[in-house]
């Protein structure tokens, strides 16, 4: 035994490159003799590049290789002194360490970026390069989050076997939070790090394998809390822990202190400034721009036809400006190469007019333009927006005139003519990228607008102080006043205009005119109105942007009637384009779009304090009632202003009494309900506690908001504002007399943990997590967690973040021995199936107390994608039966879930052919409910009894038939190892029911032909040949089945004469079913005598009377059938003894004498007045004025 223990370690070692530990061994799958294979391998191979390709596809937040190719090439010759400069040298050659890159605007920082990555840190078998180019004018690119994702974009699509299955199950389970947490993907760097990393390096070299080079351009212009994350992370990897080997960064920014001192961690940080750090190397930059400017001047020289010493004066002159950066040669040779072109003037003037500086050269390139004022207004635009515009919204912004009320009357240019006339109002400032438009560079932004960010002096100044290095560093920029006022504007400025640009818009009569219907046009609507996505979701955000500090006063307030009038215009949710824009709008929110929001909520939820003060002076009659409440939410317009954070629309919603707010005057009125409660019987303290808006929390607290109102699960926003982890919150709250103990559960904590995780309320559980004083494992007591709990109402989110804490275990059992995993199964709950299986570490075949298990459940409820997961960790029996003897694949087929039965059939490994406890196999019920390919399938394995009974004695032929199914019942039939005269047991079929029965009574015509060739082959003893074809015939009449009936006997011959053991035969049912086609088809056989007696020695006239089968009395009339015929009763004295007055018409109608009289001479008054007959007085009556009215007629007749 040891020695095949051995072999097979040998084998999994060497066979199989199994980096994730996925391969095991299950037992009863392993012979010790023979081939070993590997089942499924193609399918599971497959399925992990399918999920590799996914998480792939998510990291891919932004187009990186496009962002580097924005820069241009290096010109040969330049960046060398960067490669061969001793630091950078000693970095390549290092370990896990940074290097930090710094250099003042305009030195080509993004060029050498781009040269880097394509021709000096390229790819090979040791080292795998990474990149990012941080953007502050685009949204994506400077994003923390967005370079991580970027950076494991670019690893794991050359490494691929990195991507392991930890990391798949990361992504996979937490989704967007993985994605958009700079934690869980900085650790994930790390990990794939260390894992490309030889364990144990004997060497130098060896320890290089696999290195990862990650080039960050520009870290300067990354969001400011990302930046400082990042660094404070990257200070981490130079420690003398190591953190992970192989694991390299190249930093490149602006020379900005709190980059350097952030990036000091425990030890001096490596640093090169590429204005140089001595005179050698400062000469060395400067060489290397000499080429770069020879090389464009000889570009120049070359397209218009220079002389040569034309060429060499501008090179001369370009030479003497001191300072030079590659962003002021490329500018300078841009205005030189179009004032040559444009103003049609020699080399020596061109030269006079060089600039000096990059001040200089911005300040060129405007005077330049054709418009100015039309210039400023875009560059406003640009500064300003919040994402980079697209052509079309640009060309539909600028066209935008004060008279213009809808689309029609905007002049929109096609897109080629206006790039050129943006080039022509902003030359070289404007850069236009995939339709979108960009500033050339950074510096472009604090040319342009007034108190820009830190000035570039003071920073050097900071960095000068605290290194000798940065002592001559020079930047064209410095040294310069600034723009001239002409050129620059404020930011607020630019706001402001996109304010009043974006709410025209809007106020388009084609909104109102034609609105926005419903969402699932939303998406074409947007396409259709150009400008409508930008201005919807960002109009706001530029409005608070453009208020100043004098804004917030309370002239500030009153400042722009029109203004606010617009706005109310806007937000009047009895209009149609509020709703319109507002849905736009709320696509950036994940919640659910909230029904029957008011004006007062719409300016309230934005916090439009000057719209909110205008609504309120013009109610003078009071009709705005503050307390109104969403229909989805219940949420007041109070709740949504505390929850947004907006303080002085908060005060001024409650400070109505006294009818003064802030000096400003407005009508008398009772202010809003501070404790108004929403949906969740939460307080608008609870959302401004939630959100941690202390000034809210404070305004509240000031109107007396209660702090012990209990919500649905039993939180107070006492409890809330201990657990929210803002010291301020707690202060303000503490000033009330208030104060949780978190050391105990007498606040009830654990409860609330509980009701959290049953209803689904994930700020809740944040919140309760936080105090780290709950137990997320905590039992009630039926010993169930909140883990089983969230898992059985598929409460994903939740489920998510208690695995997250590492304190639960997802496989205890409750009482009943059912597990978390067990629980969300039982319920279908996919997605927390998924999640428990990916990162809960659960064992997948656990059973409950009925003895089912997750398979079991999950199959049942036809979840393919779980099957297929559970079926892949090789740890579940998939042949498991439960207390009543049903196998996960039987209840799979029971169900009819027909892709699941695939799944188990081809891949799990099943017994195809266990029953359950009624004895019914998986054959049975997939043949019941039609599933032809399931069926093959199953025929197809050769492991199947195709005619097996269950305890009812019926065949999956015999259900096949039942439903309908012709495919699998011509399957089946094709097999010839099934009897289509098979017999189930039922309480009225004496001799039982065959399938071609079945089919009969359902109607299934293809069915009853496929079968009734197949029937009677063998005659039953003591039975009519035909008798199987007979009993369906006679079902099909008892259920009314007139095609089937048709069939039987037009197609199938059946004996008309035929009859059961009962003595029934098909006319005798015919009357029954009182159908004149069904009499009329057996009549037209031609072998009825229709006068003949028949059961009860009737015939078949009397007895469709005694029936009240008025069509087939009516059918058999037509057929010739004597209403006089001598028999007893006569059929017209049957009819008057069953009371029926419309059976007697019929018959009188058709010659039935109505003096007729029986063999004792009594006539049908006297049948009507026996002790058995069932005439009411009503039809008495009736049936004596029919038959006095007859007999006249026969007296008249009789007379003449």
């Amino acid at each position: 035994m040891a020695t095949i223990v051995s072999m097979m370690e040998s084998t999994r070692e060497s066979a199989f490159s199994n980096t994730e530990c996925r391969v095991g061994f299950q037992a009863g799958t392993i012979i010790n003799h023979g081939q070993i294979t590997t089942v499924d391998n193609q399918y599971s191979s497959e399925k992990l590049k399918s999920r590799k390709h996914s998480v792939l596809q998510r990291l891919y937040k932004t187009s990186y290789q496009e962002h580097k190719d924005r820069n241009p090439d290096r010109v040969p010759g330049t960046c060398e002194w960067f490669v061969t400069h001793p630091r950078f040298q000693e970095w390549q050659e290092s370990k896990s360490k940074s290097l930090w890159v710094s250099a003042d605007p305009g030195c080509g920082k993004s060029v050498l970026a781009k040269y880097l990555i394509d021709s000096v840190l390229t790819n090979n078998k040791s080292r795998t390069t990474c990149y990012f180019f941080f953007k502050d004018d685009i949204e994506d690119q400077k994003s923390v989050t967005n370079a991580i994702c970027c950076i494991l974009h670019q690893l794991f699509s050359v490494r691929r076997e990195l991507l392991s299955e930890k990391i798949l199950e990361q992504f996979e389970i937490r989704g967007d939070n993985f994605i958009n947490s700079f934690t869980a993907l900085w650790g994930t760097l790390l990990s794939v790090a260390r894992a490309s990393n030889p364990s144990i390096p004997s060497n130098e070299s060896e320890s290089k394998h696999n290195e990862i080079v990650c080039l960050l351009d520009a870290i300067d212009e990354c969001e400011g809390s990302g930046r400082i994350q990042l660094v404070k992370e990257l200070s981490k990897l130079d420690g003398p822990r190591g953190l992970a080997p192989n694991l390299k960064f190249l930093l490149i920014s602006r020379p900005y202190s709190e980059i350097r001192h952030g990036l000091i961690g425990s030890r001096q940080p490596r640093v090169i400034h590429l204005s140089g750090e001595s005179e050698e190397e400062s000469e060395k930059i400067s060489r290397e721009i000499d080429i770069y400017i020879k090389a464009r001047v000889e570009d120049i020289s070359t397209q218009h036809q220079l002389e040569s010493e034309d060429e060499e004066l501008l090179l001369k002159n370009l030479m003497s400006i001191p300072n030079r950066t590659y962003l002021w040669v490329y500018l300078t040779l841009d205005l030189i190469e179009t004032d040559i072109y444009t103003d049609n003037i020699g080399i020596s003037e061109a030269i006079t007019r060089v600039s000096r500086t990059v001040n200089e050269a911005y300040e060129r390139i405007l005077n330049k333009s054709h418009n100015f004022e039309k210039a400023k207004k875009l560059l406003q635009i640009v500064v300003a927006a919040v994402r980079p515009l697209s052509l079309t919204e640009m060309c539909m912004a600028l066209a935008l005139k004060n008279d213009h009320q809808s689309c029609s009357d905007l002049r929109i240019e096609p897109e080629a003519r206006f790039r050129d006339h943006i080039r022509d109002l902003c030359g070289f400032l404007i850069v236009i990228k995939d339709s979108r438009i960009y500033l050339l560079h950074q510096t472009v932004k604090e040319f342009l607008v007034q108190n820009h960010g830190v000035p570039a002096q003071s920073v050097q100044a900071s960095l000068a102080s605290s290194s000798p290095a940065y002592k001559d560093i020079s930047n064209p920029t410095n040294g310069n006043p600034g723009p001239g006022r002409q050129y620059s504007f404020k930011l607020q400025d630019s706001h402001l205009l996109l304010t009043k640009i974006c709410i025209q818009y809007l106020l388009f009569k084609d909104f109102e005119d034609h609105p926005l219907e419903g969402d699932d046009m939303l998406d074409e609507y947007v396409k259709k109105n150009g400008f409508l996505d930008y201005s919807a979701k960002h109009w706001t955000a530029h409005f608070h942007e453009s208020r100043t500090i004098l804004d917030q006063t309370a002239p500030g307030f009153r400042a722009n009637r029109s203004e606010t009038e617009s706005i109310l215009k806007l937000c009047d949710a009895s209009s149609k384009r509020c709703p319109t824009w507002f849905r736009v709008y709320w696509t950036t929110v994940t919640d659910r779009f909230p029904g029957k929001f008011t004006t007062m909520m719409i300016v309230s939820y934005f916090g439009l304090t000057a719209a909110i003060i205008h609504l309120l002076e013009t109610d003078t009659d009071q009709d705005i009632n503050l307390d109104s409440k969403d229909d989805t939410y219940q949420r007041s317009a109070l709740s949504w202003a505390a929850g947004n954070g907006f303080d002085y629309v908060v005060e001024l919603l409650l400070g109505g009494i006294g009818g003064r707010w802030r000096n400003i005057s407005v009508p008398f009125r009772t202010g809003a309900a501070v404790d108004s409660q929403d949906l969740y019987g939460r307080t608008p303290l609870v959302y401004a506690i939630w959100n941690r808006h202390a000034a809210v929390v404070n305004i509240l607290l000031k109107g007396r908001a209660g702090i012990a109102a209990e919500d649905s699960v039993k939180g107070t926003p006492l409890v809330y504002a201990f657990c929210c982890g803002n010291r301020d919150i707690e202060e303000l709250v503490s000033k009330r007399g208030a104060k949780v103990d978190l050391h105990s559960d007498r606040n009830g904590l654990t409860a609330m943990l509980f009701s959290a995780t049953s209803k689904g309320q994930e700020p809740v559980l944040e919140f309760l997590l936080k105090t780290d004083k709950v137990d997320p494992d905590s039992r009630d007591e039926s010993e169930r967690t909140p883990l089983s709990y969230a898992a059985e109402w598929g409460r994903e989110g939740i489920v998510e973040k208690l695995l997250e804490t590492g304190k639960v275990n997802p496989n205890l059992r409750d009482k009943s021995g059912t597990t978390p995993l067990l629980y969300a199964a039982a319920r279908g709950q996919e997605g927390t199936v998924k999640i428990l299986l990916e990162r809960g570490k659960v064992d997948p075949d656990l059973g409950d107390g009925k003895g089912r298990t997750p398979l079991s459940y999950i199959a049942e409820w036809g979840r393919e994608g779980i099957v297929e997961r559970l079926l892949e960790t090789g740890k579940v029996n998939p042949n498991l039966r439960d207390k009543s003897g049903t196998t996960p694949l039987l209840y799979a087929a029971a169900r009819g879930q027909e892709g699941t039965v695939k799944i188990l059939l081809e891949r799990g490994k099943v017994d195809p052919d266990l029953g359950d406890g009624k004895g019914r196999t998986p054959l049975s019920y997939i043949a019941g409910w039609g599933q032809e390919g399931n069926v093959k399938l199953l025929i197809e394995t050769d492991k199947v009894n195709l005619d097996e009974r269950d305890i009812k004695g019926r065949t999956p032929l015999s259900y096949a038939a039942e439903s309908g199914s012709a495919p699998t019942v011509k399957l089946l039939l094709e097999t010839g190892k099934v009897d289509p005269d098979s017999r189930a047991y039922e309480e009225f079929e004496s001799k039982g029911c065959t399938p071609l029965l079945f089919a009969a009574r359902k109607g299934h015509e293809a069915v009853v032909r496929l079968l009734y060739p197949q029937t009677d082959r063998v005659k039953l003893e003591h039975h009519n040949e035909h008798y199987n074809k007979g009993k369906a015939l006679l079902a099909a009449m008892e259920y009314g089945q007139e095609m089937i009936v048709q069939i039987l006997i037009e197609e199938a011959k059946v004996d008309p004469l035929f009859s059961d053991e009962f003595g029934h035969g098909p006319l005798l049912r015919a009357i029954k079913a009182d159908s004149e086609n069904m009499v009329q088809l057996i009549l037209n056989t031609g072998k009825i005598d229709i006068d003949q007696k028949l059961h009860e020695r009737s015939t078949p006239i009397s007895l469709a009377i005694k029936y009240g089968s008025m069509n087939a009395v009516r059918a058999l009339l037509k057929a010739g059938a004597d209403p006089n015929i001598t028999i007893n009763p006569i059929p017209l004295l049957q009819a008057a003894l069953e009371g029926n007055p419309e059976m007697v018409r019929l018959l009188l109608e058709n010659g039935a004498l109505p003096d007729s009289k029986d063999y004792r001479g009594r006539d049908a008054t006297r049948y009507m007045h026996l002790s058995d007959a069932k005439g009411t007085p009503e039809n008495i009556r009736l049936i004596r004025e029919l038959l006095d009215s007859y007999s006249q007629r026969v007296q008249r007749k009789s007379g003449r």
